[in-house]
């Protein structure tokens, strides 16, 4: 009874959602960074974050507004960004892990089209380690 009664206690101190919030691992990180820029599902993206971390976006060339956003204000940017831009593909070049900073950082070729044309643009995304988890730190393209 004491320990059923420990857990609801646990389970009620931590927000919902925000436990369960960021990647579970570096995979699923991304195959939803791949999904999410390769498709436009901004959902894929935003899956890592919780209700209190910061990204850092920037599109430059391809949309306006940059800088640092919480999960919605992300949600938006993606959203306007890719109403302009169709998302055609997402490749990996290249990644590594930076064991002592606690980051995995992401290089990829994203492949867009933009007023009729079809533009590879090159992806910097920087996943830091945080409770068991991974969050999505930044995401910029080349100008």
């Amino acid at each position: 009874m004491k320990r059923t009664l420990l857990l609801l206690v646990l389970a009620l101190a931590v927000p919902p959602g925000l436990a369960a919030q960021g990647y579970g691992d570096l995979d699923q990180a991304i195959s939803n960074l791949s999904r999410g820029f390769g498709n436009g599902e901004v959902r894929a993206i935003v899956a890592g974050l919780g209700e209190t971390d910061k990204v850092r976006l920037q599109f430059p060339g391809l949309i306006e507004n940059s800088g640092i956003f919480g999960r919605d204000q992300a949600s938006y940017l993606l959203e306007k960004l890719f109403s302009t831009t169709s998302p055609a593909g997402f490749e990996q070049t290249r990644a590594r892990k930076v064991s002592a900073e606690g980051q995995y950082r992401i290089e990829a070729d994203w492949t867009i089209t933009r007023g009729g044309r079809t533009v590879v643009v090159p992806l910097y995304i920087v996943l830091q380690s945080k409770d068991d988890r991974w969050v999505l730190l930044s995401v910029q393209s080349a100008s």
